[in-house]
């Protein structure tokens, strides 16, 4: 008998939007009953215990009704399913997924709503300048975040972001330097995909606007 011992989760963030996908290991939970993951931007994303690795539960935030859901999970709806969804038990929305690797990069791809869609449904759009712009210079952040080239040069790589209507603003909170990426333009989202690594200087201040010099303020 083969035992599943990996799974993937992908969980909007309610903060910034951004739809975070995290391996999943049962070896994890060896030696320890719970995990904690937080978002590229901070937010604590969710966590998920268990007593006695029959039942899990997940606690998340919901992104459309802004509550913290606990949500039960059966050892079979993670470990052996192809695909679980996790619904919002107010709306029944579904906020993401848990699954096998290959099942659930298919059903992200062909099945969920755009992130431009979700926005429109609970009103973000109104918030940002250019909300097409902002969804994809936050998956590019997310992206560079992903692959460990987001830091700062004093040595830390726990970066904060904020999320404003026309920007997002990277602090560190180790040595105060602070970095800003604007997404109001093409233009802006055509600068920040030229960039493979964000090197926050120490102590410093950098600015991303395709109508300025990257590094002028």
């Amino acid at each position: 008998m083969i035992i599943t011992t990996e799974r993937q989760i992908a969980l909007r963030c309610p903060i910034c939007g951004c739809l975070e996908l995290h391996n999943l290991s049962l070896f994890a939970f060896s030696g320890k009953q719970s995990l904690t993951v937080k978002c590229v931007c901070g937010f604590k994303l969710f966590s998920l215990s268990t007593k006695d690795h029959r039942n899990y539960f997940l606690q998340y935030t919901c992104m459309i009704c802004d509550e913290v859901h606990m949500l039960k999970l059966r050892y079979a709806q993670i470990w052996k399913n192809d695909l679980t969804p996790i619904l919002c038990p107010a709306t029944g929305q579904e906020m993401g997924y848990i699954g096998s690797r290959e099942r659930l990069d298919e059903f992200v791809l062909e099945n969920c709503r755009s992130m431009e869609s979700i926005m429109n449904d609970i009103g973000f759009s109104d918030f940002f300048a250019s909300p097409t712009i902002m969804v994809q210079v936050l998956a590019h952040l997310h992206r560079i975040a992903e692959e460990g080239n987001l830091y700062c040069l004093c040595g830390n790589s726990d970066i904060q972001v904020e999320v404003f209507p026309d920007k997002l603003e990277l602090h560190c909170p180790r040595c105060n330097s602070l970095s800003i990426i604007y997404a109001e333009s093409q233009e802006d989202l055509d600068l920040l995909r030229s960039i493979g690594i964000i090197a926050m200087t120490e102590r410093g201040f950098t600015s991303f606007n395709a109508h300025r010099v990257p590094g002028e303020g």
